[in-house]
């Protein structure tokens, strides 16, 4: 069944374009719109974030919503997320397994290839990921890289929740906010070290994603390598028309 939101977004583009709602004029209230078609205000409210992402609206406090464009204006696509859990695209049917931790000082390869300041001190953690139902090869496999004073207490979290996302863990330990996630994807054959592991050859195709967390003063807290075996791994991203500027 097609969400709400979803059949409420297509209806209101229609009525725009049509000029049931005239550019330059107002939209109803968002308490109006769902009186109107019979759906609740939140519903109402993910319509009109993904409205105004064509650029056929406008909404501005005490001002209402204004109709700009009976159509997209732009040609342009960007990419969209809406939650870390959704870029990391972990299933909540995966169990995470820590096989690692120790002390390292980050030296000048691993500090040009991560973006970590060399000389200094984190905590390295490897896991992996598994899927109870196929239990014998992971599904992934992860190096972690955490302030040094970070080290105990994030593989304790990590062994009693195996869903928790480290940053999430951080964040709560610290008080930072996870402000922005660089996310670096390459194509990558698995090494000889992890081939017996993953159950595959070396140099099979892999897929090796890196991330760099940094919080609210733009400081780099976490770095995770993750390296998936293409033949049970893909990656998907959506691209959405972006609103005008």
């Amino acid at each position: 069944m097609e969400p709400r939101y979803a059949e409420l977004t297509r209806t209101l583009i229609k009525d725009i374009a049509t000029g049931v709602y005239p550019v330059g004029g107002s939209l109803p209230s968002e308490i109006d719109l769902a009186s109107k078609y019979g759906v609740s205000r939140g519903t109402v409210r993910v319509a009109l974030d993904r409205i105004q992402a064509l650029g056929l609206i406008s909404r501005r406090k005490r001002a209402g919503t204004r109709v700009e464009a009976a159509a997209p204006r732009s040609t342009e696509y960007g990419p969209t997320i809406s939650t870390v859990e959704e870029l990391v695209q972990y299933g909540a049917d995966t169990r995470r397994v820590v096989h690692s931790v120790r002390g390292i000082v980050v030296d000048m390869a691993l500090g040009a290839r991560l973006g970590l300041p060399p000389g200094t001190r984190w905590t390295h953690i490897q896991t992996s990921r598994t899927n109870p139902l196929s239990p014998d090869y992971p599904l992934a496999w992860s190096h972690l890289y955490v302030p040094q004073e970070m080290g105990t207490r994030i593989r304790r979290a990590l062994e009693d929740d195996q869903q928790a996302l480290v940053c999430d863990l951080i964040c709560q330990a610290t008080g930072r906010v996870v402000k922005e996630i660089r996310q670096t994807v390459r194509a990558v054959g698995v090494p000889a070290a992890l081939a017996q592991t993953f159950g595959t050859t070396t140099d099979a195709h892999a897929l090796e994603f890196v991330r760099q967390y940094y919080d609210q003063s733009d400081t780099l807290f976490e770095v995770a390598v993750s390296l998936h075996p293409a033949d049970r791994f893909s990656y998907t991203t959506v691209l959405q028309r972006q609103g005008s500027r």
